[in-house]
Parts: structure tokens; sequence; C-alpha cells
């Protein structure tokens, strides 16, 4: 299964080795059951970014370099050359777990009828210590539709979702170069217009949490670009968000969850516990 990472990135030279390294270094790679490319888009950035992508030497890894309009611009721009099996993309700074690639290729693989699949919602400090892990509950389409994942319910961790390349066609790249901080919401709510997403009972990737992010400067400002993306809720809508709140609050997902994904040791393999 051919793996394709969008790495949009602007001065992060002193972040972007850690996050190629968490890719070169995936378990399925050395096991022959993966391949990856990876496209860098490097918005001019003024200091050693390109420099040290370049020194990697690897020539899975393509380096585009010039101005653009922000991270989402930079990303529509990298979906529109993305090939492969299996899109996803990272900030630089941020890893995907040694065995992303291998848990993803089995389940996509076992589940042809699986177009998208998230993981385990992972936390780090600036020190890269995991501070808060999650199994997230199976998410609801029409949420996503009406913009209550990232207001009312919690986001979904964009560093832990991959998809099936072609939902790639399904995007309004144009749309999504306009955004400044909500463009991940822009994605799952096109994807889940079509398709149900599945949760993996696993490690994919993890977001850090650390001091100058974009969505701290500017507080609300995330919740406010999403509002003007997303169809206006109904009224029930709003109230059974927040009865579901309370529910994910109290409750895990039990064994028996729909679109859930999670490993059977009498099988040895990742068995789909519910649809």
């Amino acid at each position: 299964m051919h793996f394709f990472i969008v790495i949009p990135v602007f001065n992060g030279g002193d972040k972007i080795t850690r996050t190629i390294e968490s890719l070169r270094a995936q378990s399925a790679l050395a096991e022959g059951t993966a391949r990856l490319s990876v496209l860098v888009m490097d918005g001019a950035s003024t200091d050693d970014t390109c420099a040290r992508v370049a020194a990697l030497d690897d020539p899975r890894i393509e380096i585009v370099s010039a101005p653009d309009g922000g991270m989402y611009d930079a990303l529509a721009r990298g979906l529109a050359r993305a090939g492969g099996d299996v899109t996803g993309y990272l900030p630089a700074g941020e890893a995907l777990d040694p065995h992303a690639f291998a848990v993803s290729a089995e389940v996509l693989t076992r589940y042809p009828d699986i177009a998208w699949i998230t993981g385990q919602e992972v936390t780090r400090n600036a020190a890269g210590q995991i501070i808060n892990c999650r199994l997230p509950h199976p998410f609801l389409r029409r949420f996503f539709d009406c913009g209550m994942y990232g207001t009312r319910l919690t986001v979904l961790q964009q560093e832990s979702t991959l998809w099936r390349s072609a939902l790639n066609a399904e995007v309004d790249r144009d749309r999504l170069a306009a955004c400044r901080l909500a463009g991940d919401y822009l994605l799952w709510r096109s994807f889940a217009g079509n398709h149900e997403l599945y949760v993996i009972d696993t490690h994919i990737g993890s977001f850090t949490v650390e001091p100058g992010q974009l969505s701290k400067q500017e507080p609300g400002a995330y919740r406010r670009e999403l509002r003007a993306l997303r169809r206006r809720p109904a009224l029930w809508e709003r109230l059974a968000a927040l009865l579901y709140r309370q529910y994910v609050k109290r409750t895990r997902p039990g064994r028996r969850a729909r679109r859930l994904v999670r490993f059977d040791h009498g099988t040895g393999e990742w068995r789909l516990t519910g649809r």
C-alpha cells in the first residue's frame, strides 16, 4: 500500500526532520508491505528548512518551495499532486507512531469499504511526552456537516487521520486554500458527506501542545472560521450534541461499538467490532 504524506511548512527547520524521520521509520516499510512518498510544500522559508530536507537525500521526498497563502493553501496544492493509495498530512514537528502504516494498511486492505480512519486522541507536551490519550467514540456524520465537532464536541485529531487518496477529488481545493485555521474541518466535512469515519483503537499520530501555535494566538478564531464553513445546525442538532457530549464524557466506547476496529488477540488480527 502506497502512503502519500503532505507536509505544509514555513520556517520549520528545527522541526521537520523529526516529522520526516517518523515517516521513514515506519515498520511497514521495513516489512515491505508499504511504500512512502513525502511531499514537502514549503512556503518559501527563510531558514534552513529546505536544506535540512535536501540533506536527507531521499528519493521518496519531493520539495516544492514557493510563496503561499498559508498552511491550507500549501495543503490544497499538495493534495492536487497527491497520488498513492492513502493520503495524510502532518505539520512540521508532529510524528506518526512507528506502526501507523502497518496497522492502517492491514485495516484498509481487510475492509475495502472503509474510506477514512482515525486513531486514539494522543496529546504531547513540548518535550514530546504523552500527557493525554483517549479512545474517541465513533463519529457521527451529521455532526460533521453541521459543525458540532470542533465547537460543541471534540475536534477530530488531524495528526491521527488518514484517508484513501480517491477522496481527494471530493475536496473543494479553492475553498480549502482560502482557510486560515479550520481547513481540517473542511476536509472532514467533505469526506463525511459520503463516507463513515472508522476509529482504530491504537496510536496513529499525536498532537503537540506548545507555545506560539497560531490557534492560541487568536483565541476563538478557529471556531469562528469553522462556523463560516459548516451547515447551520438545527436546534435539535445543537441539543443532541450537548447530550452526546455528556454521554462521551462519562463513557468509553464498548467492545461492540459501531465503526470501531480493535485488535483481536484470538485471531491476531485487527477486526471491525460493529458496522
